[in-house]
Formats: structure tokens, sequence, C-alpha cells
């Protein structure tokens, strides 16, 4: 009998085992071509996906819409960066009215400059997202200029939250969320020249890190006191 145990000990620990594996795919890629990998050259969806932290964190879905055309924009991974896995995403972000040249913006009217991304992010089985750093290098300004940075992100079967920066000096914040398996972020960076000056923004990006699922914690302890009791059991069996 205590064979028999034992033998369905081990099967039920190497299934757990292997439902809380990372699901490998694969690894996301540095590239100065959204566009060409990421998205479409039109920025829409073209179902790519890619995988951090050795598969724990899916990243798929990916969607941009701006002025700035997405075969021009870069994907700088962070694997892992400071605050965890992640991305920063890089272009001509400018803006300048009248006679406010800038960085990247010489003097004339550009306008005002908007980008928009968005993806899902996926934690592995057995694993849960817990927060989400926003990384914001240092932007400059003269005249007029003015910019605002949007983050929208929705919890599994939560509502969406948002939260609004104004970019500046190097900023990395952390939003610490309900633990949870995905979550749909929708980044929306906005520059704003005014009547008369420029902004620039070098890069927008996020962060992310994961915890182990309390259910999947609380099984491997429950099977790893069932073990040491099969073991206690097969132990006085034989010496007995």
């Amino acid at each position: 009998m205590t064979h028999k145990f034992a033998k369905y000990l081990i099967m039920a620990v190497g299934a757990l085992g292997l439902a809380a594996l990372p699901s490998f795919g694969a690894t996301c890629t540095n590239t100065n071509d959204l566009g060409a990998l990421y998205t479409n050259p039109d920025g829409s969806s073209n179902g790519f996906s890619c995988t951090l932290d050795n598969g724990n964190i899916t990243f798929s879905n990916f969607v941009y819409t701006g002025q700035i055309a997405a075969t021009n924009l870069g994907v700088q991974v962070q694997n892992p960066g400071t605050d965890g896995f992640g991305f920063n995403f890089t272009g001509g972000f400018n803006a300048c009215s009248g006679t406010g040249g800038g960085v990247g913006c010489p003097s004339g009217t550009t306008g005002t400059t908007d980008a928009n991304i968005s993806f899902v992010v996926t934690a592995s089985p057995g694993t849960l997202i817990d927060d989400v750093y926003i990384i914001l290098p240092v932007s400059s300004f003269t005249g007029t200029g003015s910019a605002t940075y949007t983050e929208t992100f929705c919890l599994a079967g939560s509502p969406c939250f948002e939260q609004v920066e104004n970019p500046g000096p190097a900023q990395s914040d952390v939003v610490t969320i309900a633990p949870t398996s995905t979550l749909t972020i929708t980044k929306d960076l906005e520059l704003n020249p005014g009547s008369n000056g420029s902004v620039h923004v070098s890069s927008f990006g996020n962060q992310y890190s994961t915890v182990p699922e309390p259910r999947a914690v609380s099984l491997l302890l429950g099977l790893g006191l069932l073990a040491g009791l099969a073991f206690f059991k097969r132990r006085q069996a034989t010496q007995n």
C-alpha cells in the first residue's frame, strides 16, 4: 500500500511541476523597427508574442498608433532591468512650433505628436504579476512645450485604472496592483509644443515583476508534507 501511495505521490508532484513550468516561446528581441517584428508596418497587430524572465512573462498583441511611423520606433528589451522585466520604446518623439526649435526639432511647426502603444502581459501558470514600473528618462522642453504620459492598465476580470505622469526629470514610478495573471497595457504619450515651444521625449517603457501564486505555493507545501509522511511510513515499515 505504501509503495502505491508513493507512486501516486510522485505522479502528482510531477504533474504539478509540469503545470507550473513557464511556457517557453521566442525571447523578446531588441529592434530598431517596431513595425518589422512586434507589429505590422502600419502598427496593427501581427499576432507576435515573446517571453522574458525565462518564460515567466509573455507579451502579446502589440498595437501602435501615432504620427511617427511604426517602422521608425524601436524596442529596447530589459531582461532584466533595474526594476524587473519589460521594454523601453524609443523614437523621435518631438514636437515644436513657431521659433521653438529644440532637440531633434528645428525651428518651424511640426504640431502635436502622439504615440499610443498597447499590448497584453501574461504571467506563466503558478505566478502572478504584482507591480508595474513606469520608466521615463529625462525630457527636454523650450518655451511653451509640454508633455503628458498616461498609462492605462486593466487587470484580469477587473476594471481599468489610469496613471498620469508629467515627463521632465528621469522617473521610475512603481504602481502596486492586486496580483493578477493578465494585464492589458495602453501607453499614451502626447507632446504639445504650445504656441511657441518644443518638447522632446527619447523613450518610455515599463518593467514588471512576478510572485508565486499562493495556491501553487500551498500545493507544493502540501505535497512536500505528504512526501515526508510517505518517507517516514516507509522507513518505519522497513525497521519493523
